[in-house]
């Protein structure tokens, strides 16, 4: 958040790329309201601000991290688009009727060659 310059009390809608969503037990996926997982910012890439609807005010980003609405089908990483993110007390990630889960486009291959003698 800092890298895209996202201050305290400020109110953005932005676009988190590589979002990691690990399921906690067998019965994540069944669609049933408040089942829990967890999400791994550490794997999130360049965060694009679409805009800033609220003005921050300079103070510190909180270091807690609150993530609402977000479904997702499976295990993996995902790219989150449009969310509202509110930084004023928590760090709110908001999935709302703007929003958008994509699964993130995975990494080229990285091609192994054979080491060569001479």
């Amino acid at each position: 958040m800092a890298q895209a310059e996202v201050r305290h009390g400020q109110e953005i809608r932005a676009d988190l790329p590589g979002i990691r969503v690990n399921a906690m037990g067998r019965n994540w996926f069944t669609g049933k309201p408040n089942h829990r997982g967890e999400i791994f910012f550490c794997t999130m890439g360049p965060i694009t601000v679409r805009e800033t609807t609220t003005p921050g005010d300079g103070g510190p980003l909180p270091s807690n991290v609150i993530v609402q609405g977000l479904e997702v089908p499976a295990d993996g990483t995902y790219d989150l688009k449009d969310v509202l993110v509110q930084s004023n007390g928590d760090l709110r990630v908001i999935m709302d009727g703007a929003s958008r889960v994509v699964p993130a486009a995975k990494p080229a291959e990285t091609r192994q060659t054979q080491p060569m003698f001479v």
